[in-house]
């Protein structure tokens, strides 16, 4: 206590002593600071990632109850899918509907879906002016909202009016008759043409035709009753719910007999198999399965025609040959050619 205050000693004692006390706190906050720092970068167990090991140990570990999800990447065997490699089907995942919009962000925008256009063959010269007296008819067939529709172009190239049109149909395969009279510009003037849709139903007398799709016509006028003869494509006879459920379809392919298959060449088609299934659908012809075995696409698709007769069919499709095979298996046989036909017409327009 006395050195605190000798002569000469105060000031340098006074220095010392804040020195000391200055020195002893900053080695405090080292200390503190230095273990802060430490037990910072300490690892936390919480957070360490547990060795994958361990993780697939703990998952082979437990008793999983639920069946194991399928992979559906697995090549199917090469098979003889005419015969008992078929059953395959069922395994095969179903398409998704084919998209028939071809709208894009117009048709996203204003929330509308466009009506699937079916084919319909151009308009055919069906009675010549010379041999209906004056009248000329160019007409097609066309599917529309389930019905069948009769399309025609009627022009008077007579010096004089025409007036009074009737229509009536022979008996047919199909039972075709009109669901409603014909409907055309009365008079019809010369050099005047008209366009007219009939609408025809399948309720009619049946009788079988050669080919099977020939429709005779008798048109009526204040002239005369002119005659002619046309062919219905077969794809306007294909209706709304064509579509066979996957067994339902492998076991009719079975059943029905090895001598009701026919095969047909499509030559020189350049859709791919996508643009086949979409054009397909839209003539009511469903896919029902696709498989893709040895570098070539298998499609199997089911019509219904108006009188209830089924079609199976089977499609080749080799990528980069423009040839595709055709099988049809059906009970009614002497449609056959039609549906061929009906298949090259629309994959070809």
């Amino acid at each position: 206590y006395e050195n605190l205050y000798q002569p000469g000693k105060e000031i340098i004692n006074m220095y010392s002593v804040y020195y000391n006390i200055l020195y002893s706190e900053y080695l405090t906050c080292i200390v503190y600071r230095n273990e802060n720092v430490s037990a910072s970068n300490v690892p936390q167990a919480a957070v360490i990632p547990a060795p994958q090991e361990s993780l697939i140990g703990d998952l082979l570990s437990m008793d999983l109850t639920t069946p194991a999800v399928v992979s559906t990447s697995v090549q199917p065997p090469s098979v003889d899918l005419l015969a008992s490699g078929l059953d395959s089907l069922l395994t095969t995942s179903d398409l998704p509907a084919a998209s028939s919009s071809n709208t894009g962000l117009l048709g996203d925008i204003f929330g509308f879906t466009p009506t699937p256009v079916s084919y319909s063959p151009p308009k055919q010269l069906w009675l010549p002016s010379e041999n209906g007296k004056g009248l000329e008819i160019m007409g097609t067939f066309s599917r529309k909202n389930g019905q069948i529709n009769m399309d025609m172009t009627l022009k008077n190239k007579a010096m004089q009016p025409m007036s009074g049109f009737a229509i009536q149909l022979n008996k047919n395969s199909f039972g075709l008759v009109p669901s409603h009279p014909l409907q055309v510009l009365n008079p019809l003037l010369p050099t005047a043409s008209y366009e007219t849709s009939l609408t025809l139903a399948t309720n009619g007398l049946v009788q079988r035709m050669e080919p099977i799709t020939n429709l005779q016509v008798a048109i009526k006028n204040n002239i005369d009753v002119l005659y002619f003869a046309c062919i219905v494509p077969m794809n306007v006879f294909f209706i709304e719910d064509g579509q066979m459920d996957k067994r339902v379809f492998l076991k009719t392919w079975k059943d029905i007999p090895a001598e009701n298959e026919v095969q047909f060449t499509l030559k020189n088609v350049l859709c791919n198999t996508e643009a086949i299934v979409l054009k397909m659908s839209q003539n009511n012809v469903f896919t029902i399965a696709k498989r893709h075995v040895e570098g070539q696409d298998m499609l199997y698709q089911s019509l219904k025609l108006t009188n209830g007769n089924w079609v199976l069919n089977e499609l080749k499709i080799q990528p980069g040959n423009p040839n595709i095979t055709l099988s049809l298996k059906l009970l009614a046989m002497e449609v056959a050619q039609g549906v061929f036909q009906a298949y090259d017409a629309i994959l070809h327009s």
